[in-house]
């Protein structure tokens, strides 16, 4: 199985925080995975809503998704396929919001968000805002329905198979790659240990 840099990063934590409580949305908010890419997710009645942080998403189009979340999504559903990664509890109560390091009710359809921001998710002001009462994140509707699923996986605890562990500590290099490396290695070893005696030979 080959990942990308962004999957690998992903992988890592999922690995490094297992069997530490909680559900894999509070890991990622611990981690800031999201937070530092500028994305939210904030559920909102029976659906989920995605923001966008207006400085690092310029180019944002009401429709077009996230290609990171997407990323995210189609990873997580990969690695609960092959068992990789085994989803536990349901566990939702926390966090409010996937993305930000703090999130609590101030309201019924408002939220406080790392104690200065503002969410609000229902009437014409809908957005995220910061303590200036400025936009600083756009907000999509979850068309496909791909946010909701992600959402179910990211709100349980979960753990992590043997396999996945050594991957992240094989630095995910597969078994027949550590073989040839390690074949190779025995390789230069030998032809070393071979100059070594011819130039002993010559000497002596």
């Amino acid at each position: 199985m080959k990942f990308s840099k962004e999957e690998q990063e992903i992988i890592k934590i999922l690995v490094k925080y297992s069997n530490k409580g909680g559900n894999i949305a509070a890991v990622f908010n611990f981690t800031q995975l999201l937070g530092k890419r500028g994305l939210g997710i904030v559920r909102a009645g029976s659906k989920e809503l995605l923001f966008f942080r207006k400085d690092l998403h310029p180019n944002f189009f009401p429709g077009n998704g996230s290609p990171y979340i997407s990323m995210l999504l189609n990873l997580l559903e990969q690695l609960i396929d092959k068992r990789l990664l085994i989803l536990g509890n349901s566990i939702t109560s926390a966090p409010l919001v996937i993305g930000a390091l703090a999130s609590r009710w101030e309201r019924p359809n408002v939220l406080v968000v790392n104690e200065s921001e503002v969410i609000v998710l229902e009437g014409f002001n809908k957005g995220w805002y910061d303590a200036n009462g400025r936009v600083i994140y756009n907000w999509d509707d979850d068309r496909s329905g791909r946010l909701a699923k992600l959402s179910h996986y990211l709100y349980h605890s979960y753990s992590v198979s043997e396999e996945l562990k050594d991957l992240v500590k094989h630095n995910f290099k597969t078994e027949e790659q550590i073989r040839f490396a390690k074949q190779q290695r025995l390789n230069w070893i030998g032809i070393g240990v071979a100059i070594l005696v011819g130039i002993l030979g010559i000497i002596f």
